[in-house]
């Protein structure tokens, strides 16, 4: 399985696990935002097989960069914020929807559900309709193709988009503050995938 991986993703990677190393000696005192969770410590990888085994109970194949993350370097772990989840080992924030995932996702720019029109009559749109008159109805969107990976905490969570448009990028579901669902990207407005949101994390910590 190692010829399918392009001698610059190796290269990539093994640049990302030396910063990692670098970030764990440097914060001792686990200082970063949400480290404190899972101390730098990854779990241990997984094998090709497991995880082709996974991706058939999810129904589709991963991205690559994410796909050798979790093979070569850890399952689940340090990582952004409060780390990884892991694939086989569900936490209780990883809101993954199994049959959603299976569904393109449809979007190419930020949007927050509130601004669709008609949300009621939109597809995967849940309207809460029991408010007070004059109030808004609550608008959320369950996320198509998405593999939710990470947490922030207050609800607000980054998943990988496994299908449709912008496959491959990490985006940010932060339905939870009425913001909405927005692409992470560098400077310039670069949408990030899974090795660029990670090396940014590490960027940003490392001192």
């Amino acid at each position: 399985m190692i010829a399918k991986y392009s001698p610059n993703l190796i290269s990539r990677l093994d640049g990302i696990v030396q910063k990692l190393e670098r970030l764990r000696n440097q914060d001792n005192a686990v200082s970063v935002f949400g480290s404190a969770s899972h101390r730098y410590s990854l779990r241990p990888p997984i094998s090709e097989q497991a995880l082709s085994d996974l991706e058939r109970r999810i129904g589709c194949e991963l991205p690559i960069e994410y796909r050798l993350f979790v093979t070569r370097v850890g399952h689940g772990g340090a990582g952004p914020y409060y780390g990884l989840f892991p694939l086989d080992d569900r936490d209780p924030e990883d809101i993954t929807d199994y049959d959603l995932i299976q569904k393109p996702f449809r979007w190419a720019d930020a949007f927050n559900p509130y601004d669709l029109e008609d949300p009621r009559n939109q597809e995967d749109v849940w309207c809460d309709d029991e408010t007070e008159e004059g109030e808004q109805p609550q608008v959320i969107l369950g996320v198509p193709g998405a593999l939710y990976i990470c947490t922030y905490g207050c609800a607000i969570r980054f998943f990988l988009i496994v299908k449709g448009q912008c496959q491959g990028e990490v985006w940010r579901d932060s339905q939870a503050d009425d913001v909405g669902i927005l692409h992470e990207s560098a400077d310039g407005g670069k949408h990030l995938g899974f090795f660029d949101w990670y090396e940014k994390w590490l960027d940003e910590s490392i001192y």
